[in-house]
């Protein structure tokens, strides 16, 4: 019997915050769930502003969203559970993935890895005390992949809920090549839940992953998913062919985005220049993507913007 794949949205930081999941769901809605991009505490204790107001309830109509938090200590990680539980959820995942050097050479994201040890004494305090389901999402390690041959087993003495691995190592950043080869050794060491992440760009990728990894039935998506928001529904319908009021949909998308940016930002420029981000990654799932690209850097102000995209999204259908 077939049993269906799950599909979860990555938490990227900076792109996947609760203007972009709400305006997907609202229009979408084909994800299974979503995380939100990780809490984080500033230099002066205190929980950084920007996450903590993403993962208020109020900013997160819809019930699908699992926030993340980054921490390399005890007292942190309790801290920002605190502040989670007392909003009402009961589940988050811990941020072992961050590959940039500014946060792994704290000890932080992907840069604890090399210390198992570290990890699994945070684990057993926290997992009593904290009041929350404990996932965790992972680089293969910090320097290389081998790291996470050794932590994998050492993590079957905890009740994690999962353990999402992106299967490359912190160093690597973004760069390369999956290690799909390390991803099949994992398989045998855990007894936990297992979701890959890492590279499913398009359907052609994950028939390929699908065809690698055939008891996976967990997969996240992150800067494929930004690029083009059409894949879950693709994947899930096995087509290769966008649907067809695809540019209507992703205008829609695209405005509400801007509205929730709007309803939130009265600095028109700092809105602006974040949308052309967004377009770092749109872009990419267009044919004719390099040149909307630049017609959408040369907007000058919101109302242009506007502008440009129904030109690009309307005109060009």
């Amino acid at each position: 019997m077939h049993t269906r794949d799950f599909l979860y949205l990555a938490p990227l930081q900076g792109f996947t915050d609760h203007h972009f999941r709400n305006a997907f769901q609202e229009v979408l809605g084909d994800v299974d769930r979503f995380y939100a991009p990780y809490l984080k505490m500033a230099h002066d204790g205190t929980l950084k502003e920007g996450p903590k107001v993403d993962v208020l309830p109020a900013n997160n109509p819809f019930e699908k969203v699992v926030p993340q938090i980054m921490a390399c200590c005890t007292e942190d990680f309790l801290v920002m559970a605190d502040y989670l539980r007392n909003l009402g959820y009961t589940e988050v995942n811990w941020n072992l993935g961050c590959p940039y050097p500014m946060v792994a050479k704290r000890d932080l994201g992907s840069g604890i890895l090399n210390k198992p040890d570290k990890i699994l004494a945070i684990l057993e305090t926290v997992i009593p005390t904290c009041g929350l389901k404990i996932g965790l999402k992972m680089r293969m390690g910090y320097e290389h992949t081998g790291d996470i041959l050794n932590l994998l087993p050492e993590l079957n003495a905890f009740p994690l809920t999962e353990i999402i691995v992106h299967a490359r190592y912190g160093k690597q950043l973004y760069a390369g090549t999956c290690d799909h080869d390390r991803f099949t050794e994992c398989l045998p060491l855990t007894s936990h839940k297992l979701m890959y992440n890492g590279d499913i760009n398009s359907v052609e990728d994950f028939r390929e992953l699908k065809t690698k990894f055939p008891t996976i039935q967990h997969w996240m998506l992150g800067r494929g998913a930004v690029a083009n928001p059409f894949i879950f529904e693709m994947i899930q319908e096995d087509n290769l062919d966008f649907p067809e009021d695809r540019n209507e949909v992703f205008l829609a998308i695209l405005l509400l985005l801007l509205e929730s940016h709007l309803n939130t930002n009265n600095n028109d420029g700092n809105i602006l220049l974040k949308m052309k981000h967004y377009w770092e990654y749109f872009s990419s799932a267009f044919h004719e993507g390099l040149t909307y690209y630049r017609m959408v850097k040369k907007a000058e102000s919101i109302a242009q913007y506007e502008t440009v995209l129904e030109k690009i999204l309307l005109e060009t259908n």
